[in-house]
């Protein structure tokens, strides 16, 4: 599969990052997966250019025919993407990871939201045409995901199995890493970036790092981004102290995108800033440069 598929991981809106040149050929800037995904052959799950215009009857299993779907084709998408959705999030946090549903779904109310996506097999230009549908409990957050077919679901999880081995990743709360409301690392946060390196330098040759820093969904979505980010240069700085290149780590913010749990209410209450504990973290993921 090109690269340029998988490796979709740009900056979107609302994203900040430090601007640092990266080496698009590694990789790592692929979160590690691209590689492994060439070697998969998925067989019986590959559908050629025109399969997409066959309509697919309903067959009781709740899925729409290929024919009405809105986005003519099928869309080619980043599997990186879709094992970002998790259980409990909204609707505009799927909607910043997958885009609008591909299905006329209706206007108010509406629970199910359906997608065609293509996904390369990794031999050559063979894809997966796969329906997936995601579903949203009562409160309109999203409760469970589905495949319709079961090829898809299973070049996913080979591309998740092989993002694990490429790579190391530390998630850190951000409530024991850095003071309330700053960017300033503890000594408790030194100390565990302190081991972090130690086990990059036993475990890689040569390790690249990525640093992503979140915040709970309290506060402006521009005062978020700007703390996450310079949570995340805080931890880049840690590292270069510990003796890591600074080349060799990429750093970016995100605010409070992509959150671990949901936690209703909009006081921001003792029990709820609790709730929302895993939500404040910094995540170090370490990659073996190309």
């Amino acid at each position: 599969m090109p690269a340029r598929v998988l490796a979709q991981v740009g900056i979107g809106n609302g994203e900040l990052a430090v601007e640092k040149k990266m080496n698009m050929s590694s990789p790592a800037i692929a979160f590690g997966i691209t590689g492994m995904v060439l070697a998969m052959t998925l067989v019986g799950c590959v559908s050629p250019p025109t399969d997409y215009r066959t309509p697919v009857s309903e067959a009781g299993d709740g899925f729409p025919s290929l024919a009405s779907n809105w986005y003519d084709g099928g869309q080619f998408v980043n599997p990186e993407s879709i094992l970002r959705v998790r259980k409990g999030q909204t609707k505009d946090q799927v909607r910043q990871l997958l885009g609008s549903p591909h299905f006329s779904e209706g206007f108010f109310g509406v629970r199910e939201w359906d997608y065609v996506f293509n996904l390369y097999t990794g031999e050559g230009d063979d894809y997966c045409t796969c329906q997936y549908k995601v579903v949203y409990d009562e409160n309109m957050v999203l409760e469970s995901t589905h495949w319709r077919r079961e090829c898809c679901e299973k070049l996913v999880a080979r591309v998740e199995n092989a993002e694990r081995e490429a790579q190391k990743t530390l998630t850190l709360s951000g409530d024991a890493l850095f003071e309330f409301d700053s960017a300033e690392l503890t000594p408790e946060g030194e100390r565990a970036l302190s081991l972090l390196v130690g086990e990059a330098v036993r475990d890689f040759n040569d390790p690249q790092f990525k640093v992503v820093g979140y915040t709970d969904r309290f506060g402006t979505e521009e005062y978020n981004l700007r703390l996450s980010r310079n949570r995340a240069e805080a931890v880049m700085a840690s590292l270069v102290q510990s003796g890591i290149d600074e080349d060799s780590i990429f750093v970016f913010g995100r605010g409070m995108r992509d959150p671990v749990v949901y936690c209703p209410g909009v006081s921001q209450t003792p029990e709820i800033k609790e709730c929302l504990k895993p939500n404040r973290r910094v995540e170090v993921s370490v990659f073996e440069r190309s």
